[in-house]
């Protein structure tokens, strides 16, 4: 009898420590973990070899944006640009060209920071004997009413 008692106590005993592991895993679950997708800055697509160009009220030409590839933002409609090449156009001079190794583009796309080995080059015209500048960081405007291109301290 004194077996059975004994065998009875530890069933009793073993069965309320099964409860209890049971119970507190049943109470103290992980949440469950969504993503939400519009707060994380992630691109959503790339192009490779990428060009843009951009004109004016006439259809002519005023700049023409190239990378090896561009990333698009969703979350701030923003794009980082591989290696690239911006040419602008301005009536009666010669085109600027500007290369570096990154840039960033604005989500209105009238303003590029590039960053990294920045290159301006202005070829000779009749006004200019053209020349070579360079930088390691430069902020272009690719909206002239706002303001002129410009050379960030670094």
């Amino acid at each position: 009898m004194k077996q059975f008692e004994s065998l009875l106590y530890i069933a009793i005993l073993g069965i309320v420590g099964l409860f209890g592991i049971w119970l507190q895993d049943a109470l103290i679950q992980e949440p469950v973990q969504t993503q939400d997708f519009d707060q994380r800055h992630d691109p959503d697509y790339y192009i490779e070899n990428f060009t843009a160009t951009g004109l004016d009220k006439n259809g002519r030409r005023r700049f023409v944006i190239e990378a090896e590839r561009m990333a698009h933002f969703p979350d701030d409609d923003t794009a980082l640009l591989d290696k690239p090449h911006v040419i602008e156009f301005e009536e009666g001079f010669a085109p600027r060209h500007t290369y570096s190794d990154s840039g960033w583009m604005s989500s209105s796309g009238d303003e590029i920071l590039l960053t990294g080995n920045v290159r301006i080059v202005v070829e000779a015209d009749s006004r200019s004997p053209g020349g070579t500048m360079k930088a390691k960081r430069m902020r272009i405007l690719l909206d002239k009413t706002k303001q002129a291109g410009s050379l960030l301290d670094g």
